[in-house]
C-alpha cells in the first residue's frame, strides 16, 4: 500500500509449502478523463506496479503473471496489452494467468475475444478465473472463467455463477503447436524491434556468476534483471564504485549483444545509477563501457569525488555486506 487512498492490485503465487514463490503486481492502469464528460480513473485509488515479473516455475510449467482485476468501476486493462503476453511467452512462460473481473458490457463484448487471442499470439495455456456477481446496483461482473489451449481453443469454461472448472495441461501439446507454427522465429526484428522488459530476475543464492574470465559469488551480487546482474567491486576506488553490470549471456563484445539485451544492459544501468547516488549522497556518476580483451570487460559507475583513494582487495564478507546493503532497493 503507497498510502491510505492508494493499494497496489496484487497476484500471489504461493507453493504447495505456504512459500510466496513470485508477486505481480498490476502494471496497466484504465485512466479516461474527459471534460465535462466523464472521469474514471483507477490511479486515483490503484498504484501501477513497478515491474514486470518473469514466468515462474511450478509443478505444471512455467507461469506468467497478469491481473485484470480492478477495485473501481473500470474494465480490466492488463489483457488488452498483447505486447505483455508475448514478454511472458518469450521470457519461457508455457501458461498465462489472468484473474479478472470484466464488467457485463465489455465482458459479453470482448472476455473470451481477447483470452483466445492471447493463447493464440503466444502460443500458451491461459487461465483466467473471473469474478462474477451484482456488487451493486450500478456494477455486475461477467463471470465465465475459463481455460483455453495454445490453439486457442476453449477446452473449460465455468457456468452462469458460481462454478469450477478444470482441464489437463499438455505441455507436449504446447510444443506440437509451436513447432508446427514457429511464429516466434519467424518475427520481423529488422522491421518492427523487439519487445523488451526490464524484469526482476532472481539471485540465486547458491550459485556463482560468470564475469568474463572470473567467478563471482551470488554473495556478491545485489542486482538482477532477466539478463543482466550487478556485482560490488573487489577494489573500490572508492564507495561506490560497484565493479560491473554484466549481461547474463555471457557475450564477448558489446557489439554482440542484441537489442534486448541492450536495453536491459542500459535500463539497468539507470536503476542502478540512482541507487547508487542516493545511497552514497552523490551529485553524479560516470558509466563506462570497457569492450574488449584488453579494455577489461566492465561497465561501471563511479561516484564523482575530488579525493580518490586506492582502495586494497577487500573480503568476500566485506564485499557481501555491501550487496545485502544494496539488494533491498531493488525489490
Amino acid at each position: 500500500m503507497e498510502d491510505a487512498k492508494r493499494v497496489l492490485n496484487t497476484q500471489v503465487i504461493i507453493d504447495s509449502d505456504g512459500e510466496v514463490k513470485a508477486t505481480y503486481s498490476k502494471t496497466h492502469l484504465f485512466d479516461l478523463d474527459i471534460k465535462d464528460k466523464v472521469r474514471l480513473c483507477e490511479s486515483d485509488y490503484t498504484t501501477p506496479g513497478p515491474r514486470f515479473e518473469p514466468p515462474v516455475k511450478t509443478p505444471v510449467g512455467k507461469v506468467g503473471l497478469a491481473i485484470m482485476i480492478f477495485l473501481t468501476e473500470y474494465e480490466c486493462y492488463d489483457l488488452r496489452f498483447p505486447e505483455f503476453s508475448l514478454a511472458l511467452s518469450q521470457g519461457g512462460a508455457e501458461i498465462l494467468t489472468y484473474p479478472s473481473a470484466f464488467t457485463q458490457t465489455t465482458g459479453m463484448a470482448h472476455w473470451e475475444v481477447l483470452l483466445r487471442s492471447r493463447a493464440i499470439e503466444s502460443q500458451c495455456y491461459v487461465l483466467a478465473a473471473a469474478q462474477t456477481g451484482k456488487h451493486n446496483e450500478k456494477r455486475s461482473s461477467y463471470g465465465h472463467a475459463m481455460i483455453i489451449d495454445p490453439w486457442g481453443t476453449v477446452i473449460a469454461q465455468c457456468r452462469e455463477g458460481t462454478d469450477v472448472c478444470v482441464a489437463e495441461i499438455d505441455l507436449d501439446y504446447l510444443q506440437k503447436v509451436r513447432e508446427q507454427m514457429p511464429v516466434m522465429s519467424h518475427r520481423r526484428h529488422d522491421l518492427y524491434g523487439h519487445i523488451h522488459v526490464n524484469s526482476k530476475g532472481r539471485i540465486e543464492e547458491e550459485s556463482d556468476y560468470r564475469f568474463g574470465q572470473h567467478v563471482v559469488r551470488s554473495s556478491q551480487v545485489f542486482y538482477r534483471s532477466s539478463l543482466s546482474f550487478a556485482c560490488v567491486n573487489i577494489k573500490p576506488v572508492l564507495p561506490g564504485h560497484i565493479l560491473s553490470l554484466g549481461t547474463c549471456l555471457l557475450a564477448k563484445r558489446f557489439s554482440d549483444l542484441t537489442q534486448p539485451e541492450i536495453a536491459d544492459l542500459f535500463t539497468s544501468v539507470q536503476r542502478i545509477t540512482n541507487v547508487i547516488e542516493k545511497h552514497y549522497n552523490a551529485t553524479s556518476a560516470t558509466v563506462a563501457i570497457q569492450d574488449g580483451a584488453d579494455a577489461g570487460q566492465t561497465v561501471k559507475l563511479e561516484r564523482h569525488d575530488k579525493n580518490l583513494e586506492q582502495s586494497l582487495l577487500r573480503s568476500e564478507e566485506d564485499m557481501g555486506k555491501e550487496a545485502l546493503e544494496l539488494r533491498p532497493y531493488f525489490k
